[in-house]
């Protein structure tokens, strides 16, 4: 057995193979895996990025100077001296 990998439109249910694999028309049959993002998941990734571009948006307008750090996140030397921790 072979196999190969490509991208491919399909349209009403026909998928359509590229021309560098078209000898694969000529098999009695084939086991096609099909992959795909389902439309969920694609909304969401642009509710994300969405989400993401109007916190950049908002943070541009801020005069909040302060900004997180890695160090800053996760010192928490101060917090242990005030008896936090």
């Amino acid at each position: 057995m072979y196999a190969v990998e490509f991208q491919a439109p399909i349209e009403n249910g026909i998928v359509h193979i590229p021309k560098q694999f078209q000898d694969i028309q000529n098999r009695k049959k084939a086991t096609f895996v099909v992959m795909y993002e389902s439309i969920s998941d694609t909304i969401q990734k642009e509710v994300v990025q969405s989400q993401l571009e109007e916190f950049r948006r908002l943070r541009a307008k801020s005069n909040n100077q302060i900004e997180a750090t890695m160090e800053r996140a996760t010192n928490i030397d101060e917090m242990v001296d005030d008896g936090i921790f």
